[in-house]
């Protein structure tokens, strides 16, 4: 196992990678056990590989740079549009946005809302703010039923699909790294952190499980470092120096 995990490692995969490689493996193995298949795990003594989550690439836009994907989308047509506020403004995943239909949306107390199938088959019920209603509508187009976003031919989108319609956005807005979804999603949550929401707000909008998650793969921004508590401890204690 210790040889095998040594390989994956120097095949030139990031840590992210050889980390779920394990565990793929460990899973395996575990079930293995569980069903007496094998009288051990050779898993059982082998560490984890450790992920520096601080150091790892996620791709996000600036606030600048959302700005001009929203625009090209509302240009590229109502599909577009839709997707650049569901995952830009609201969050969702892009299995989430693929997943939603026309009944998804309804009305409660006055609020528009989106019921969104989440992680683990875990329904939602996801308030949509007034900027993003009229996208919405727009992807709806007064149809009663069927899919919430539709291709150029019809067909409703799955993930993939989402994820084409992001990296168009992307190229055609003049953003030249790679884009997709969950970019959309982390400028959710790195603009709302950087501009002072509570955690637990953020979570809640993110619907992560757990604060660490939110703040382990959310807060990645320049604006986030700026915003570091040590610029005020080391004005505080330079004060005293004169």
């Amino acid at each position: 196992m210790e040889l095998w995990l040594r390989t994956v490692a120097d095949s030139g995969l990031s840590r992210a990678s050889v980390a779920a490689h394990y565990d793929a493996v460990a899973s395996i193995y575990r079930l293995a056990y569980e069903e007496e298949l094998v009288s051990a795990s050779p898993c059982a003594r082998v560490t984890r590989p450790k992920i520096q989550r601080e150091l790892q690439r996620r791709e996000v836009l600036t606030v600048l740079e959302y700005a001009a994907f929203l625009t090209t989308a509302r240009s590229l047509g109502a599909s577009h549009h839709a997707i650049a506020v569901l995952g830009g403004m609201m969050g969702l995943r892009a299995t989430e946005m693929a997943t939603l239909t026309v009944e998804s949306f309804g009305n409660v107390r006055g609020y528009a809302i989106l019921i969104v199938l989440g992680k683990g088959d875990k329904a939602a019920r996801v308030p949509v703010p007034i900027p993003a209603l009229g996208a919405v509508q727009g992807a709806i187009d007064g149809r009663t039923t069927g899919p919430l976003l539709r291709t150029r031919t019809g067909a409703g989108m799955d993930r993939r699909t989402v994820h084409r319609y992001v990296a168009s956005t992307a190229r055609a807005a003049g953003i030249t790294r790679p884009i997709g979804p969950h970019a959309l999603r982390r400028t959710v949550g790195t603009v709302w952190l950087n501009q002072g929401i509570p955690l637990r707000d953020v979570q809640r909008l993110l619907r992560h499980a757990r604060p660490e998650t939110t703040l382990g793969s959310y807060d990645i921004t320049g604006e986030a470092l700026e915003r570091h508590a040590s610029h005020q401890v080391a004005g505080f204690l330079a004060g005293w120096v004169g």
